[in-house]
């Protein structure tokens, strides 16, 4: 079956037996339909699945998304590569990437579920594309259970596949406005400006080096300095640094008066030779979680790495 633009829909499985029955039933007909196929799932899913498609991999992709989907930013960069790939394919593409999985943080799940809803702005217009998206009903919680019926305009159960009825396109906009918790009273408050880019990047080598991970203080040094300098160029000229610890994480947040109205930055890859638009890409690619939020009064970017 071949659709216009993006079939995104949420695979609700039972149990590991289900998942590899429903998930290898999409990847025989994807084949068979001359669909190339990209699937992003864990290790384990992967080796088990190879092994129920051994005579088709050659037509199937497969993505670590327990590398690539860590910071759930970087799914649409993933997919839109994929499409990029394979342009000009006629009989359409199709995909299955599983970026929630149990034991993922409160935070982590905030942003699973953004990327989702921006999936379907990122592709709603584009080549023939049908997403499959897993969710474990015995692992996960009925929360982000009745987020996915939320998130994707489709629900296959069971092997029945059909129109979710909590789906609606209109509430999209409230959703992705939903703030940020407040930074903890401890969290250190640096003011700054264009004199003061050098002093945010030793801030945050300081940062990560006093909480003992020095494998990351390049990291976040250079994602607080890209932030940084978007506020200098982008909103007035200054900004605002915090930095704390959070459930054994490094966090940091650069706040300004700038309002972002791309709600898709930081997601595209930018072009070669492409002068702008690199900062948050950037930060994205460092960063094991990245948290935008942006209004008329002022824009909001928080990161978290962990060790």
């Amino acid at each position: 079956m071949q659709h216009d633009g993006l079939r995104h829909e949420a695979f609700l499985y039972a149990d590991e037996r289900d998942f590899l029955a429903g998930a290898a039933a999409f990847i025989h007909a994807g084949v068979s339909a001359g669909q190339p196929i990209l699937v992003a799932v864990d290790a384990a899913k992967t080796t088990a699945l190879r092994t129920l498609v051994d005579d088709e991999t050659d037509d199937v992709e497969f993505a670590d998304v327990a590398a690539v989907g860590r910071n759930p930013a970087r799914v649409i960069p993933l997919m839109q590569g994929f499409i990029d790939q394979h342009n000009g394919t006629s009989a359409g593409l199709r995909g299955i990437c599983e970026t929630v999985w149990a034991h993922r943080r409160p935070e982590e799940l905030v942003e699973c579920r953004r990327s989702e809803l921006l999936l379907n702005d990122a592709f709603g217009d584009g080549v023939g594309f049908w997403l499959l998206c897993p969710y474990d009903r015995s692992a996960l919680g009925r929360v982000v259970i009745d987020g996915a019926h939320v998130t994707h305009p489709f629900i296959d159960r069971a092997g029945q596949s059909h129109a979710s009825r909590r789906y609606q396109s209109g509430q999209v906009a409230a959703l992705l406005d939903e703030p940020l918790p407040e930074p903890p009273e401890e969290a250190v408050v640096v003011e700054f400006s264009a004199t003061d880019l050098a002093s945010v990047r030793r801030l945050a080598t300081q940062h990560a080096v006093a909480a003992g991970l020095n494998d990351r203080a390049t990291d976040l040094a250079l994602a607080a300095s890209e932030l940084a300098t978007n506020s200098v160029l982008h909103a007035g000229g200054q900004g605002a640094l915090r930095l704390w610890h959070e459930d054994r994480a490094l966090v940091i947040e650069v706040s300004d008066r700038g309002h972002l109205d791309d709600r898709l930055a930081g997601r595209r890859r930018p072009a070669r030779g492409q002068l702008g638009g690199r900062g948050l890409w950037l930060v994205n690619q460092v960063s094991d979680l990245v948290q935008i939020r942006s209004a008329p009064s002022g824009t909001t970017v928080r990161i978290h790495l962990w060790p």
